[in-house]
């Protein structure tokens, strides 16, 4: 077992809550030596590499992981929440979620960027069928749809980890998240978590794939985990994914990731066909 997860299980239980005693397991870490590689920094580079460093305690106190936030934000804010263009025009949902979130999770100081990405969420965000798109940006209307008439279900999951989080944070107390928070999640659970109401069929392709970290394809584990996070995982509607998470374990009492194409620059942190230790770890959290 990799000492970057040994690390996340003690701090996960409070066994270790500085850096200083976090130090030698990051040290010791080869799946974290990898992570500390340089790559070429595209934007969505950055934002994948920082997708999977979020998910280690105490990875935003090394100078590399801040320097890839802080160039992050260089390249994707608008001034209105952040695109992959670094234009207001381009703002799609999926990825203003993702980077604010990834902001938010790595201790980024400039709070009124990242407000402006909560707030653009809180203003045009939608989370229900039929609703009117008040966001005018082109790209949002280019690629995919994503707020036509049903929002784009990737959108609605990364957004409301967005809120979830600030709901956590102190230093943005004054935003009223709870109403969007609470309409995203209901909007969630009527999908059954990865549904389509039409024909109860899986919502993506990918979806039912499981895989950590998690890129823009969501998927069950991140959802359920998500709603865990705002204590809906016992709803009656979480059932159906619950069920097939436990039927995903093998019969040696482990967990393995599906095989998908990674993006560019990607590290894994299990291997496919063997034992998945990060992925069995967050299952077993879950359940």
């Amino acid at each position: 077992m990799d000492t970057a997860l040994v690390l996340k299980k003690q701090f996960d239980q409070q066994q270790i809550i500085t850096f200083d005693d976090a130090k030698a397991y990051l040290e010791q870490s080869v799946l974290f030596q990898q992570l500390l590689e340089e790559f070429d920094p595209t934007p969505l580079n950055l934002l994948h590499r920082l997708l999977e460093l979020i998910e280690i305690p105490f990875s935003t106190q090394y100078r590399q992981v801040q320097e890839w936030r802080d160039q992050l934000v260089d390249l994707t804010f608008t001034g209105h929440g952040f695109s992959l263009t670094g234009q207001s025009d381009y703002i799609l949902a999926c990825y203003n979620g993702m980077i604010t979130h990834v902001l938010m999770k790595l201790d980024y100081s400039d709070h009124k960027k990242i407000e402006a990405g909560i707030q653009w969420i809180l203003k045009y965000q939608n989370v229900s069928r039929g609703a009117v798109c008040l966001w005018q940006g082109e790209g949002i209307q280019k690629y995919g749809g994503c707020m036509k008439s049903t929002p784009c279900y990737v959108g609605v999951v990364k957004s409301m980890q967005v809120l979830s989080e600030a709901r956590k944070q102190e230093w943005f107390g004054s935003l009223d998240v709870r109403t969007k928070l609470s309409e995203g999640l209901e909007y969630i659970l009527q999908h059954q978590v990865y549904l389509r109401q039409s024909n109860h069929q899986p919502i993506t392709s990918y979806i039912t794939r499981l895989t950590f970290p998690y890129t823009y394809k969501t998927n069950i584990l991140e959802i359920l985990t998500l709603l865990k996070e705002n204590e809906k995982h016992d709803d009656e509607r979480c059932i159906p994914a619950l069920d097939f998470l436990r039927k995903k374990k093998k019969k040696q009492g482990y967990w393995v990731v599906n095989s998908i194409q990674h993006p560019k620059h990607w590290i894994a942190f299990d291997q496919t066909r063997q034992k998945g230790d990060w992925i069995s770890y967050e299952i077993e959290k879950l359940l």
